[in-house]
């Protein structure tokens, strides 16, 4: 499997462990370690064994997970090291070269990359900005083709926040089904926010759906992600994973399961960050309509402002980053999307971080970047600083 770089992440890399206040993270601020001791107790620690785990996750885990997609059983759970050992393991298993994913446009850029390292071809669904990126699955279903074996939609939408309701998704694997398309429904943002719908899986054979502790449940050093699906696809991704990670972590199994022990407490702490955060943003954004135009944003812990400018998003972001230590992401970087911002609401960090970037653009920190861009040296300034 070769893979291209990914850019999100190497972006990641130069800048999200030394700047000064992170506005870029999708989910939700992460917690500390002792925050989440506080709430789970101290029996993770005291069961803690460092040693192998049986490959699928501990059972245990594996039932609270199944309990989060009902009518799901742990026979239907495979425990990974993140959502993206999940994504990597269902391309390898549902794809083969010469076969064909169908994946929303923008997108997160492992949703598509790993297909391609499996031999797949992709083709894209774009949600279109004129109709505020709305997910349309009749789209989706048209862009099936004889080669298509498995569609990916990632709900709420990763950067837009757009989404679509579980019975409808289940409606588009049924009407699949014939076809023999499994359809894969990355809900990793589905709990970031209060009255989300529940979890699209149904038990459907050719439904497939992936969750993660990351985004929702503040924990992304926990690297704890899963899918849910038919059994005899949690066989085949054991056994495949074997050549992967072998088995997720003890550790990080104790406390996810903990955390799930006791998710009331963090998913409200999640839901206070994440719409007090984009109702702000909101209100910021919209008070700076000559900089900034925002679409209806109805889930996620994300907004995707456009930049208005004229500015490339990288050389915005990297002046910025630096001048001011607020760190926003470029959508060019990010999602192949020009123009776009990517803005992480569920972090208390938030109201700080829009006053820095407000005093910057007072400044006149848009208007250089702009003037630089006409002059002819746009597209310099991050290469130069990096």
């Amino acid at each position: 499997m070769k893979l291209a770089v990914f850019r999100q992440e190497e972006f990641f890399e130069d800048y999200e462990f030394s700047c000064e206040t992170m506005l870029a993270l999708s989910g939700a601020e992460p917690l500390r370690a002792t925050e989440l001791e506080a709430i789970a107790g101290p029996r993770p620690r005291a069961d803690w064994e460092v040693g192998y785990t049986p490959s699928a996750g501990y059972p245990e885990l594996r039932d609270a997970i199944a309990a989060l997609n009902p009518p799901a059983a742990r026979e239907n759970v495979l425990v990974c090291v993140g959502a993206i050992e999940a994504l990597l393991i269902l391309s390898n298993l549902l794809l083969e070269p010469g076969d064909e994913l169908v994946c929303l446009w923008p997108a997160y850029q492992p949703l598509y990359e790993l297909a391609a390292g499996a031999g797949a071809s992709v083709r894209f669904v774009a949600l279109d900005p004129a109709d505020g990126f709305r997910v349309d699955l009749g789209a989706v279903e048209d862009a099936v083709g004889p080669r298509t074996k498995a569609v990916l939609l990632n709900v709420p939408h990763n950067p837009t926040g757009q989404t679509a309701g579980p019975d409808d998704l289940r409606e588009l694997a049924r009407r699949l089904a014939p076809l023999g398309v499994t359809v894969i429904v990355d809900e990793v943002f589905r709990e970031m926010r209060s009255g989300h719908p529940p979890s699209a899986y149904d038990g459907l054979e050719n439904l497939v759906v992936v969750g993660s502790m990351s985004k929702s449940y503040a924990l992304p050093g926990l690297r704890v992600g899963w899918y849910v699906g038919p059994p005899e696809l949690v066989v085949r991704g054991r056994q495949f994973r074997k050549y992967t990670s072998l088995n997720p972590g003890a550790s990080d199994q104790l406390w996810a399961l903990a955390a799930l022990e006791r998710r009331a407490e963090i998913l409200a702490r999640t839901w206070e960050l994440a719409e007090g955060g984009a109702a702000l943003a909101e209100r910021w954004l919209a008070e700076r309509p000559e900089t900034f135009a925002l679409a209806d944003t109805p889930a996620g812990g994300l907004l995707f402002p456009r930049l208005l400018t004229g500015e490339p998003t990288l050389d915005f972001c990297s002046r910025l980053v630096h001048e001011t230590g607020v760190l926003l992401a470029p959508g060019s970087v990010c999602y192949e999307s020009e123009g776009h911002l990517r803005l992480g609401v569920a972090t208390p960090h938030l109201a700080a971080g829009l006053d820095r970037l407000g005093e910057w653009l007072d400044a006149g920190g848009a208007e250089r970047g702009a003037a630089a861009e006409r002059d002819g040296a746009g597209g310099d300034v991050a290469e130069a600083r990096r």
